[in-house]
């Protein structure tokens, strides 16, 4: 691959998304916990984080840069920021419950090996799904609540989110399956 294929708008957008998660992760430790003292610099950086989300698909479809890395760097920017606030934020690692956390990293692990695996063997890409999309924006959504403290509508969320997320892991399942019968097993 070309070297300037890889620094594309689309790309730089999903890389600079990913490396957000170091000042994301640095304010909301630094934080003491007072809601009085939340620090607006996390909300910056969530805000821009799920932005550049958004930014990076549409530099990728209006300047034609729609990639195979493209698609596999943007859900692996996701997974970085959702994995690193999960499991380095205080704030964030010690109001989430233990089954959503599983819930999270069985999904987001099944979903990206069999991606993986289905991808290397086909001539198709890996990519994200519209409801895999909404499943990040609602965790988002989810950890600002929760950081809040804003119950019940935290707890709504979070179920929102299994809802969601256990939608798209299905239809990220079926499509791979689909794929996997279409490209891999028809080459063996």
């Amino acid at each position: 691959m070309q070297l300037g294929k890889l620094f594309t708008a689309a790309n730089l957008t999903s890389v600079a998304r990913a490396l957000m998660v170091f000042p994301l992760v640095y304010t909301l430790n630094a934080w003491s916990g007072e809601l009085a003292d939340f620090p607006m610099w996390a909300v910056f950086w969530i805000i821009l984080a799920m932005f550049s989300d958004y930014l990076d698909g549409w530099f990728a479809r209006s300047y034609h840069e729609v990639s195979r890395f493209g698609k596999f760097l943007d859900p692996l920017a996701d997974k970085i920021v959702i994995f690193g606030v999960l499991f380095f934020a205080k704030p964030i690692s010690q109001v989430i419950p233990g089954w959503f956390v599983a819930f999270i990293v069985i999904r987001e692990i099944l979903i990206f090996s069999s991606g993986y695996f289905v991808s290397k063997d086909s001539k198709r890409d890996m990519q994200a799904n519209r409801t895999g999309k909404w499943s990040i924006f609602l965790t988002s959504i989810t950890f600002i609540l929760l950081i809040f403290k804003l119950h019940p509508w935290a707890e709504y969320f979070l179920y929102a989110t299994v809802v969601i997320g256990s939608i798209s892991f299905v239809f990220y399942m079926k499509h791979y399956y689909h794929l996997y019968q279409i490209d891999v097993k028809r080459q063996h």
